[in-house]
């Protein structure tokens, strides 16, 4: 993985925020209309927050002790959302190919299994902190 080469390339298409978001969003909930319910009416909100998620899991990406602290704590907040293991892959595809789109022609396959890698170990780091509330609420429950 290219950690420079991410930044990079996030700090171009971050450029175009809210199209990036709005255009992730738009295909996410075309490919699954399920998942939309999860979400507010209002995305305004949700969309900063998730330009900023990316911002910094960028901005760590070459420094995981850093990193994985708020990948987990960003795991138990989304537990309590009604996230599930199984969205993950479902969130990947449609945010490989908003980051294919506004990428342009500079999208190769390097840059695609760089962003997959990163959001691979986003999601497991995500998936175990969202099991760990879960079972901890289960005990307390």
């Amino acid at each position: 993985m290219d950690p420079e080469r991410l930044k990079a390339n996030f700090a171009a298409v971050a450029e175009n925020g809210e199209g990036l978001i709005a255009y992730f969003y738009a295909d996410l909930f075309q490919r699954e209309p399920g998942l939309r319910d999860l979400f507010p009416a209002s995305m305004e909100k949700q969309n900063r927050r998730l330009l900023e998620a990316l911002s910094h899991i960028v901005s760590l990406v070459d420094d995981p002790p850093a990193l994985v602290p708020y990948l987990w704590e960003l795991g138990r907040r989304h537990a309590g959302h009604g996230l599930a293991n199984d969205h993950f892959p479902r969130f990947g595809v449609s945010l490989l190919t908003a980051l294919a789109h506004f990428t342009g022609p500079g999208w190769d396959e390097d840059l695609e299994r760089d962003w997959a890698a990163v959001f691979s170990f986003t999601a497991q780091i995500m998936a175990e902190a969202a099991a760990e509330r879960g079972s901890a609420q289960q005990a307390v429950g």
